[in-house]
């Protein structure tokens, strides 16, 4: 190549490249590969210069360069040269191509012609050769134009005048500059450039004055399209340019249609189409795959319109496309709109650009935080996300996980992501403890790969290189994970090296501190609480770490290196931790082995240095809990771990009473005097087991101490301050349950904590009962407010939080422990008082007994048993109550307390420690932490209000029962004698709560009704006293106790309303499970119809379930299924179980197949009693226009309808139909006043009627009867 300049360089002329001349190249075959022995080239050395081998090259080929350069104009005295032909290039390739192949030998032209079929295929040579057709075709065409256009382009180049444009138009210049510049000279454009960008057409829209604006904010960016600003504000934010004073090309026209002289936009659909399918029509289905998949004005319509900036706030629609390119919001592949749709973020995330993958993960985490908020009704500008949250969730933190391990910024984002949407998406939940917070709405979560996901943080903690902030997430994480269940807790503590850690890293801080040591954070203290809390396991395991945790036992917070709340905080959690291993008797050998630095810390504590209420609340409980390893050690693990020798050497009670000289009855301290009472207690329990004389001395010396205090001083202010604190804690709590009344069920939990650790501390007191009757109470207590409160609590709204379905308060439920330990404890003392019956400690343990939760089934257990014993013949006479002597000849209540123990109790290798441990609890207890609220209804406790009729569950399910696989030795019991039992448990409960109108315990109507069909539904019989085989049902006994339970669910019980009434789907859900009750009641229905011959308690159970209240499947079952049992149905309208007549009256049929069966069972059917009514009822109300309550009247089918009633039906009938009337509230009229005298409104309305019909001549005389 030879480069020519024959002039130098001026203002005048700008030009520095003169002219290009390209050598004619030298065509030969290509040089045919060498084979070598290890078949790759050899090697070309290259120890001479590039210089020297073109030198040597030259001499050994004979070629030399041109002598003497050819003469070129000056390109600036030279006149514009034309266009270079587009299709030059093409057709100097094919001329070097032609060339080439001249040059090949026939064997190379077989192999490359064998090459280009193995890679190409057989067809390519037709293909090349229809290619090269429509090539010649379209040159054809366009060659007409091609000098008019050359000639157009050499004038407007010759005759361009530069425009002058001012200072204050230097920004408009810059835009206008493109247009108005002439093009580039041809010899100065590469020829070998394609024709697709050679002939490119630019299109600019018009420019006017107006449209030119600077935005000051808005710096210079490359990608920065000026005229895609929009117009500014008014605000004066803008500075003007000035007019802009040049002249601007004609616009030129479009069209909506592409003409067919113009040439496509390069890479359109349209350009793709001609360059590639030029034979294909315009509008080809085959080719839409090219077009534009949406319109702008589409795509914001769209689910992937919702778009988010880098600080994660949605941006409208309408605002993606006007938002200018220099706010990075541009880097996706959808252009023309601003903000990152949720794939774009979830692309550019796994970007491998760092600084980009860490922006999205901060995007990812700000989302995040925005649909946490969403959740809690913040739903502005995100509204299309709604119901997507849990999905997103997944999606979000599956993109952290990915990127937890990477360094730098990266990893630490992808941390916050993953922080964010485990921890801060609810993190008030994470304040609740005791319970597992497991829930439905938190399937993220329970679908996290442990296996995974903790070794990965085990190896990030590790590295020991994290930031303080990243450190602090993974902590934060790992607690919330073990918070979830049992199983994540168990996954955290079995993961290799992550408990130890965590111990390193956030316990075991460097000592002696320096400016940059880390502090110790309690959190792990409380991580490690929450691991031993969840299983027997998990505080085996961590035993081992639990000797280092000392150190903050050490160093005391008045000499502690750390601030004095932090080490407050460390030495509180260490406190906490080692009472949750002393629950299980475990790890309370730490009493002995450090006693010395124990005393020191009580020391410490009883003096005026220590200040904190929490902190003594610690010692108190720890100190406690070591007394109940004490008091049996047999029960620790390993046993003798502590002797009550030792605590009574230690002298732990005397220490406890010196606390008491320390507080003040302000609320603060409330929690505080609840520990030592609860001490107290645990100190006289054991001194009544391993003291001289039943502890008698310990509990005089004890009652000396506290009596005065009870009596007047600051113990009775504490005890009345709770009382009122109840009170108006539970007044704050109303329904509906929602989030806001969880910090009252807190303070709830805490004053009732407190109210029930005195009233155990009264009980440990009180003398052993074998010392017969109290005389007088150990210390005074507010007896008649305590009552009061208890019974108050006992139907409090806030028991309705165990049914909430909101994730913010289903865990909730663990404040109502310490409310069944209040309630636990008033049951035993009420039991102790003088003069209470057992008629009124039985209604109170049948009240209370079913507000115990899981934990509390020891209690729950000895109060059922209590309850069984109080059932004897002597009582049941005081309470007016027949039982046959066979019930006591059987056992009594005895055959059915193995059922009553597993209703309680249904799981035997999963127990719950209470809140208090006791001697037998330590050592079988295999979790200190209560079920999610998922899992609670898995569980026995709380009890159901058809707890009394369980036994019947198993009886019906006799092969899989677990009871009947465990019976205890001895046990000799029939089938009957469980019913028989079973039905008088079930009535004396419900007389004895009535006496003392506790109605909202007893069984609910529909509970009722489907208790006493699973004695029907019992299919085989019993072997009797006289040998004879019969159903249960038969028996004389279960059919009078099943009356009995029956009676008082009657439209003739004298108070309908007394007792609740639910749904009788619903009470059979717990028993049925998937079973629908409509197939239930199918299988019931065919068994009366198979086995009952007419048994009217039977019959009476068909009816419940078609009244009104139920779906019209239940109905057509019994009146047209089984039509023909309707005339054994004989209940009387007063029998009929339901709480009102009018469940079965209103509102009035209008199913027209419905009214065809009632009005078939009047007329082909002798029915009697409540079915005739309820046929009636429906005809008549169907017939006159006065009874029907509803918009379904039509006046064609009532006149059938009484047509075929006067034509079919017997005169009786026809003046029931005619003369049928029904109240419109109140109570319903049953016959005969059904059939009164009817008021002349009535009367003439259904004579007009009549009449209009053609019946008045046959039924005129019904109407006038009186």
């Amino acid at each position: 190549m030879t480069i020519v300049n024959d002039g130098g360089m001026s203002q005048n002329n700008p030009a520095l490249v003169g002219s290009v001349f390209e050598r004619k190249p030298s065509h030969s075959a290509p040089k045919a590969f060498t084979p070598t022995k290890s078949g790759f080239p050899a090697v070309q050395h290259r120890s001479k210069s590039a210089f020297a081998r073109n030198l040597e090259g030259v001499r050994k080929n004979g070629a030399a360069r041109p002598q003497n350069a050819p003469t070129v104009a000056h390109s600036r005295l030279a006149r514009p040269l034309k266009p270079a032909d587009p299709d030059e290039w093409r057709n100097q390739m094919s001329r070097e191509n032609e060339q080439r192949v001249a040059s090949m030998t026939e064997e190379e032209r077989d192999q490359e012609r064998q090459e280009i079929l193995e890679r190409f295929g057989a067809g390519v040579g037709d293909l090349l050769q229809r290619v090269k057709l429509a090539r010649e075709k379209q040159a054809q065409g366009a060659q007409s134009g091609t000098a008019a256009s050359t000639d157009l382009a050499e004038d407007h180049i010759t005759h361009l005048e530069p425009v002058p444009v001012t200072a204050k138009e230097e920004f408009g210049r810059e835009i206008v500059s493109n247009r108005l510049s002439p093009p580039p000279p041809a010899l100065s454009t590469n020829s070998t450039r394609p024709s697709s960008r050679a002939d490119r057409r630019l299109r600019f829209a018009e420019l006017g004055p107006e449209d030119v604006h600077v935005y000051e904010s808005a710096p210079p960016s490359p990608r920065r399209k000026a005229l895609a600003l929009p117009p500014p504000s008014n605000d004066g934010s803008a500075v003007s340019l000035g007019k802009f004073s040049g002249k601007l090309a004609a616009p030129t026209p479009t069209s909506s249609e592409p003409k067919a002289n113009v040439d496509p936009e390069e890479g359109s659909a349209e350009y793709i189409r001609r360059r590639y399918f030029p034979e294909a029509p315009a509008n080809d289905p085959n080719l839409a795959w090219m077009k534009d998949s949406l319109s702008p004005s589409d795509s914001s319509q769209t689910s992937s319109s919702l778009r988010f900036d880098l600080s994660g706030k949605p941006i409208p629609a309408s605002v993606s496309s006007t938002l200018p390119t220099h706010l990075g919001l541009h880097h996706h592949a959808e252009g023309s709109h601003a903000g990152y749709t949720f794939d774009d973020i979830f692309l550019l995330s796994r970007s491998t650009v760092p600084a980009q993958r860490a922006t999205m993960l901060g995007v990812l985490a700000k989302v995040a935080r925005r649909i946490a908020a969403m959740l809690q009704g913040e739903t502005a500008g995100v509204e299309e996300l709604v119901g997507k949250e849990e999905e997103l969730r997944k999606r979000i933190v599956a993109a952290g996980v990915e990127a937890m391990s990477e360094r730098g910024s990266v990893g630490a984002r992808a941390m916050e992501v993953v922080w964010q949407c485990i921890v801060g998406w609810n993190e008030e939940i994470t304040a609740i403890e005791g319970v597992e917070l497991e829930s439905p709405a938190d399937t993220m979560i329970s679908s996290l790969q442990l296996d995974f996901f903790l070794p990965q943080i085990a190896s990030l903690l590790a590295q020991g290189d994290l930031l303080e902030e990243s450190r602090s997430q993974l902590l934060a994480v790992l607690h919330r994970l073990a918070q979830h269940n049992n199983a994540f807790a168990a996954s955290i503590v079995t993961t290799a090296k992550l408990v130890p850690s965590i111990i390193q890293n956030f316990l075991l801080t460097p000592i002696p501190l320096t400016e940059t040591s880390p502090l110790p954070d309690p959190l792990a203290l409380q991580l490690l609480i929450t691991l031993a809390n969840a299983s027997r396991q998990n505080a085996s395991a961590l035993q081992e770490p639990a000797d280092a945790l000392l150190r903050f036992i050490t160093f005391l917070p008045s000499s502690s290196m750390y601030p004095p709340a932090l080490a407050t905080s460390l030495l509180t959690n260490t406190l906490r931790f080692y009472t949750a291993l002393a629950n299980y008797g475990l790890y309370s050998h730490i009493a002995t082995t450090a006693v010395e630095r124990l005393s020191q810390l009580t020391r410490y504590i009883l003096s005026d240095a220590c200040s904190s209420p929490s902190l003594m609340v610690a010692w108190l409980d720890l100190v406690a809990a070591w007394m109940v390893c004490a008091i049996d050690p047999h029960q620790t693990t390993p046993g003798h771990e502590i002797l009550w020798s030792q605590i009574i050497g230690w002298g732990w009670n005397s220490e406890i009473d010196n606390l008491s000289d320390r507080l003040g009855a302000e609320e603060k301290y409330w929690p505080v005097w609840a520990g030592m009472w609860r001490a107290y207690a645990v100190w006289l329990e054991g001194s009544r087991v391993n003291g001289i004389r039943g502890g008698s001395s310990e509990r005089m010396e004890c009652l000396d101490v506290i009596r005065d205090g009870f009596e007047d001083g600051k113990e009775k202010e504490v005890v009345m301050g709770c009382l009122e604190a109840i009170k108006a804690s539970m007044n704050q709590i109303t329904l509906p349950i929602d989030q806001t009344h969880l910090t009252h069920f807190h303070a709830l939990a805490d004053h009732a904590a407190t109210l029930a650790a005195v009233i155990r501390l009264w009980l440990s007191c009180l003398p052993p009962p074998s010392d017969g009757p109290l005389e007088s109470p150990p210390f005074p207590l507010p007896f008649l407010q305590i009552s009061d409160l208890c019974a108050k609590i006992t139907t409090h709204s806030s028991w309705s939080v165990l049914g909430s379905t909101e994730p913010s308060t289903r865990n909730a439920y663990v404040h109502l422990r310490p409310l069944s330990d209040l309630l636990s404890g008033y049951l035993r003392l009420s039991r102790r008082l003088p003069g209470s019956s057992k008629e009124l400690w039985a209604a109170q343990a049948l009240s209370i007994i079913s507000k115990f939760l899981p934990g509390n089934e020891d209690v729950a257990l000895q109060i059922a048993d209590d309850i069984l014993s109080l059932v004897t013949p002597e009582w049941l006479n005081a309470l007016a109550i027949q039982a046959p002597p066979a019930i006591w000849e059987r056992g009594g209540m005895l055959v059915i307390k193995p059922f009553v123990a597993h209703t309680i109790r249904p799981h035997l290798d999963i127990s719950i420690g209470p809140t208090s441990p006791t001697p037998q609890s330590i050592s079988t207890v295999t979790t200190q932490r209560l079920p999610s609220a998922t899992a609670l209804g898995t569980f026995g406790l709380p009890l159901s209000r058809e707890w009394t009729l369980s036994p019947l569950d198993h009886l019906l399910r006799s092969g899989s029962s677990e009871v009947f696989k465990a019976l205890p030795e001895g046990w000799d019991a029939s089938e009957i004698d469980i019913v028989r039992a079973s039905l008088l448990l079930t009535r004396i409960c419900r007389d004895v709560l009535h006496h003392f109108k506790l109605t909202d315990f007893v069984l609910t109507r529909d509970q009722a009704v489907f208790g006493i069909m699973k004695v029907f539904m019992l299919e085989h019989g019993q072997t009797q006293a006289t040998d004879s085989n019969e159903e249960v049902f038969r028996d004389h006994v279960v059919g009078q106790f099943m009356a009995d339970v029956l009676r008082h669910y009657t439209a003739s019980a004298s108070s309908p309303t007394s007792v609740a009434s639910g749904d009788l789907e619903q009470a059979a859900s717990k028993f049925l499970g998937a079973t629908p009750f409509y197939q239930y009641y199918t299988d019931f229905v065919s068994l009366y119809d198979s086995i009952s011959f007419s048994h009217p308690l039977f019959a009476s159970l068909l009816l419940p379930p078609t009244s009104m209240r139920y779906a019209l499947d239940y109905r057509k079952h019994l009146w047209n299924d089984f039509g023909h049992v309707l005339k054994t149905v004989r209940t009387p309208a007063d029998q009929v179980i339901c709480q009102d007549i009018r469940e079965y009256l209103s509102p009035v049929e209008e199913d027209p197949q419905m009214l065809g069966f009632y009005l078939r069972g009047l007329l082909k059917q002798q029915l009697q009693g409540f079915v005739h009514l309820v046929a009636l009822h429906h005809v008549a109300s169907s017939i006159w226009l006065d009874l029907h309550d509803g918009p379904g009247w039509g006046e064609e089918r009532a006149s059938k309808m009484l047509k075929a009633v006067v034509e079919q039906g017997g005169h009786e009938l026809v003046r029931e139909v005619v003369r049928y009337q029904q109240s419109a509230s109140g109570t319903a009229l049953l016959p005969p006043r059904c059939f009164d005298f009817l008021d002349d409104h009535v009367r003439a309305a259904r004579l007009e009627c009549v009449a209009r019909w053609g019946l008045q001549n046959r039924l005129q005389g019904l109407f006038s009867i009186a």
